[in-house]
C-alpha cells in the first residue's frame, strides 16, 4: 500500500460517478515521479485507491468536479469502436452467410430450407447495417456526448416481409399438413 502525502483536482471520470480522477503524490516514490495522475475506485484492488476514493468523496481534497466534456466523449467514443466493431463483425458474417447462400442457389445446390432462409438473413443483415449507419451518425444528435439516445442492438426473430397475396414458401411440411383456408 501507498502512503498518501497529497492529492488534488478530484473529477469524476464518467458521468455515472464510478471513479474519481486526482493528482496525487505518493510517499513512495515522490522523488522519481512526483506528483501522478490517479484513478480511484471503492472497488480499486489496491487499498490506497479505495482510500484515495473515500476521501475524495468525502471532500478532502476539494469538491469532485464533474467529467469534462473531453472525458466524456472519449468514453463514448471508445464504446462506439467497441460496438461498431461488434456489429461488423456480424454484418462481415451475415454477408458471407448470404454470398455463400446466393452461390448455392445460382448452381441449384441450394435445399429448400436454405432458399427459404435467404430473405429472412437479409432482413439481419440489413438490421445489423442500419445498427452500424446510427452508430456512426451519434455525433449528429442533439445533447450529444452528455445526453443523447444510443441505438438499440438488433433483435431478431427476423422475419422477411411478406407481399401481399404472396405466401411464405412451406419447407419440411407436406401439403396435406398445411391448414386449410
Amino acid at each position: 500500500m501507498f502512503t498518501v502525502l497529497s492529492a488534488r483536482e478530484p473529477r469524476w471520470a464518467d458521468l455515472a460517478h464510478t471513479s474519481i480522477t486526482l493528482q496525487v503524490l505518493f510517499e513512495e516514490n515522490k522523488d522519481t515521479y512526483g506528483e501522478v495522475p490517479f484513478a480511484a475506485s471503492p472497488d480499486d484492488t489496491e487499498p490506497h485507491g479505495v482510500e484515495l476514493y473515500e476521501r475524495a468523496v468525502a471532500g478532502e481534497f476539494g469538491e469532485v468536479q464533474e467529467p469534462t466534456i473531453e472525458m466524456i466523449q472519449a468514453q463514448v467514443m471508445c464504446r462506439r469502436v467497441s460496438i461498431s466493431a461488434a456489429a461488423t463483425a456480424r454484418i462481415n458474417e451475415l454477408a458471407a452467410t448470404v454470398d455463400t447462400l446466393q452461390d448455392a442457389i445460382s448452381f441449384n445446390l441450394a435445399t429448400d430450407t436454405q432458399i427459404a432462409s435467404l430473405p429472412s438473413i437479409e432482413v439481419e443483415l440489413s438490421a445489423w447495417r442500419l445498427y452500424r449507419a446510427k452508430l456512426a451518425q451519434l455525433d449528429t444528435q442533439p445533447g450529444y456526448p452528455s445526453k443523447f439516445a444510443w441505438p438499440e442492438e438488433p433483435v431478431g426473430p427476423f422475419v422477411a416481409p411478406v407481399e401481399e397475396g404472396e405466401s411464405l414458401p412451406t419447407v419440411g411440411v407436406s401439403k396435406e399438413e398445411l391448414p386449410r383456408t
